[in-house]
């Protein structure tokens, strides 16, 4: 039972999650910034499914939920999206600063930056977690 208590309490969160970001992204702005929050909600909705419906399989099939391999999987998932995000991050302030001193253009609006900098890290350790978890080696 402590299994399904856990699987529901993530979901739980998820959802709440995924009702903060909506409101959130709620904002008035322009229609790309419309499409890009129902963008971000439905890869949210779509990443908490697959994790739920992998637990649930997990479960049902009588496998442990955590061990060893899923456990460095995501450590080592996790990591390298720590670090491009990092990298992201410090790209865009140069790119910013670039802009407008080299070409006294305009610099990237926060929202833009900000969904970036939240997207590209959350999908990075979504597909490496995946692909480390597929690959078995974690050596």
């Amino acid at each position: 039972m402590g299994k399904r208590l856990d699987l529901f309490v993530r979901i739980f969160v998820l959802a709440l999650l995924m009702a903060a970001f909506s409101l959130f992204f709620s904002m008035p702005g322009g229609s790309l910034w419309l499409i890009s929050s129902i963008a971000i909600a439905m890869a949210v909705a779509l990443v908490a499914i697959v994790a739920a419906s992998e637990k649930v399989t997990s479960m049902k099939t009588g496998l442990p939920l955590d061990d060893e391999l899923s456990r460095k999987a995501t450590w080592k998932a996790g990591y390298y999206a720590f670090v491009a995000g990092l990298w992201l991050a410090t790209g865009i302030m140069f790119a910013n600063l670039a802009m407008m001193e080299f070409f006294k253009l305009p610099s990237l609006e926060f929202r833009y930056a900000f969904e970036a900098m939240v997207i590209v890290p959350g999908l990075t350790f979504v597909v490496l977690a995946m692909w480390f978890k597929k690959k078995g080696n974690m050596d």
